[in-house]
């Protein structure tokens, strides 16, 4: 009987043993995957920065076409101008509160 329970017990320890590996190697995978999704995050606001960027500068340069745009388009001009207005009215909104 004590043969048997030796056996169970050395199994039991290898059992233990490849559940110690497995955890090491789900730990090492969890890491790298941290790192991975970190510098995915910061790629990912770099992008949104420069979409953001690229927004702005496309705006103005409409702004500048309707406003030197000599052909009477003057409402276009007009539409931009009177949301630039509206922006700076919310930002200074923000300000008094």
């Amino acid at each position: 009987m004590s043969e048997t329970i030796d056996i169970k017990l050395e199994t039991l320890q290898e059992k233990i043993t490849l559940v110690k590996a497995g955890f090491s190697v789900l730990l090492a995978q969890n890491k790298q995957l941290k790192q991975s999704n970190e510098q995915l995050t910061i790629q990912l606001n770099e992008q949104n920065n420069t979409i953001s960027t690229l927004e702005k500068k496309y705006k103005n340069l409409e702004l500048a076409k309707a406003v030197s745009d000599s052909s009477g388009e003057n409402s276009t001009a007009r539409k931009h101008i009177e949301e630039i207005v509206r922006e700076i009215d919310k930002c200074i909104a923000l300000l008094h509160t």
